[in-house]
């Protein structure tokens, strides 16, 4: 009798789907360790010295089987490709929505490459993770809207902690409509500010609001200013409806663990034997590159290279002058607060818009910094400062 309640209750269509979206990746996932092998294979045909050079391409080197076994994963993918089926995933889903989460901010410039069904697109979510129309939200133009963007392989999961819905319990009362945005955390962070300025276009010449507030924790602080650069670049309305912006925890300069993980792979580099090997560490994401400065427009992402270890810019993207920004920072013990290990992820002075250089420096017309002690990145969603803190900030006299 158990088997037939779990047969009826089983979502057949999103296992499916689940299916459909795994078997897809596997394939473009075999195709590229099979030219990683092959390029290994002519490499060592080649017999080069350590530390010397190889004569032809590893690829061209290899036997045509390589080629041939490569080509076979690609085709069948492209096939599978053909079958649509959709899903909807929401929190109901239990650990399925944050594996998605982690794959999109760690593959998710390849799986939209590959047109992968397990590619997350930006859309609108409630607080169940069920998806939102503008329309829902703007229901006048006297709406106030706050809109909350998450971080580098997370959803809008992550926010749903006590914490913030006693948060948002006083923003409601105060007339505040909030939402949560989804998107593909591991493309390009211009990519998504490109995408989510020209949905704001669309979506408030449609239904505007009287205000927005944008909220982003982590990597969803970069988007929302990459999203004001390209507004503001483009002459877009919606920029001057945002009266207030909060970065939780956002690498405004970047993220040391990414630095060190583009100088270990750039170690690979040396040895011919080893370069082959620079895939795997290339298998993370154009957003977690991004990551290693905080670079917001595609300008920037140009100028600065793959093999780059330090930022060359002159000056950073500005802060829009008539929003009030709010940034917040924390570490997780007195000594990390001096150092490069700040809340465990992102440095305080990172989080705070500071930089040795004072030219790099962010500033604001109406700009707040709030430093914690004892806060852990991936925590502080949960942590109650953190909220009275951006109600403090939210709500004083402007």
């Amino acid at each position: 009798m158990q088997i037939k309640q779990i047969v009826s209750a089983t979502d057949w269509r999103t296992v499916l789907w689940g299916a459909h979206g795994v078997t897809h990746l596997v394939l473009h996932s075999a195709a590229e360790v099979t030219d990683l092998v092959a390029e290994m294979d002519g490499t060592i045909r080649q017999s080069p010295w350590p530390t010397g050079s190889v004569k032809l391409p590893p690829r061209q080197r290899a036997p045509w089987p390589y080629r041939l076994v490569a080509g076979v994963f690609r085709h069948t993918a492209k096939l599978l490709q053909r079958l649509v089926i959709e899903a909807e995933i929401t929190q109901s889903h239990g650990v399925t929505l944050p594996v998605l989460s982690a794959l999109n901010g760690v593959l998710g410039d390849k799986l939209e490459h590959w047109q992968s069904p397990l590619a997350f697109g930006m859309t609108l979510r409630n607080q169940n993770s069920e998806q939102l129309a503008w329309s829902e939200l703007a229901t006048s133009s006297k709406a106030k809207v706050v809109l909350f963007a998450h971080g580098l392989c997370w959803s809008e999961r992550e926010w749903q902690t006590p914490a913030q819905s006693d948060f948002l319990a006083v923003m409601q009362n105060k007339g505040w409509q909030p939402a949560w945005l989804r998107y593909n955390s591991g493309r390009a962070i211009w990519r998504n500010g490109e995408d989510l300025a020209n949905w704001l276009e669309e979506a408030l010449t449609e239904y505007p609001v009287k205000e927005l507030v944008l909220v982003g924790h982590s990597q969803g602080g970069l988007l929302i200013r990459s999203a004001f650069e390209y507004a503001r670049e483009h002459n877009h309305r919606w920029l001057y409806v945002v009266t207030r912006a909060a970065y939780l925890a956002t690498p405004h300069h970047g993220a040391p663990l990414e630095r060190a993980g583009n100088w270990a792979n750039a170690l690979l580099s040396y040895s011919p034997y080893t370069r082959p090997l620079m895939r795997l560490g290339n298998i993370r994401s154009a957003a977690i590159k991004d990551l290693r400065f905080g670079l917001l427009t595609q300008a920037h992402s140009v100028l600065v290279s793959d093999d780059a270890h330090h930022d060359c810019r002159d000056c950073p993207i500005k802060l829009p002058d008539h929003i009030h920004h709010f940034m917040l920072a924390g570490s997780i013990n007195a000594d990390a607060a001096q150092n490069w290990i700040g809340d465990g992820l992102v440095p305080v002075s990172s989080g705070l818009g500071l930089h040795a250089r004072p030219e790099m420096n962010l500033h604001a017309s109406s700009l707040a910094r709030v430093e914690l002690e004892r806060m852990d990145h991936m925590k502080m969603l949960a942590d109650v400062r953190v909220w009275d803190a951006v109600a403090d900030w939210w709500l004083a006299p402007k």
